[in-house]
């Protein structure tokens, strides 16, 4: 059965998820705060994030 693409869902998994580069921990903050670095990974202390990917995910439901 396929998923719908709820926006308030898509939203609530990926709006504020950030990966670290380094360890691939998932952190939550604001975009603001991890493009000015304030904000260290809390695994391995790296201040490199990326936006959580939301294009593999939501095709492999998309698929079904």
């Amino acid at each position: 059965m396929a998923q719908a693409k709820i926006p308030e869902a898509i939203a609530r998994l990926f709006g504020r998820a950030w990966v670290c580069r380094r360890c691939k921990k998932t952190i939550r903050g604001d975009a603001k705060k991890i493009r000015e670095g304030a904000i260290p990974c809390k695994r391995c202390g790296q201040r490199a994030f990326r936006p959580k990917s939301k294009e593999k995910r939501l095709k492999v439901s998309a698929a079904k």
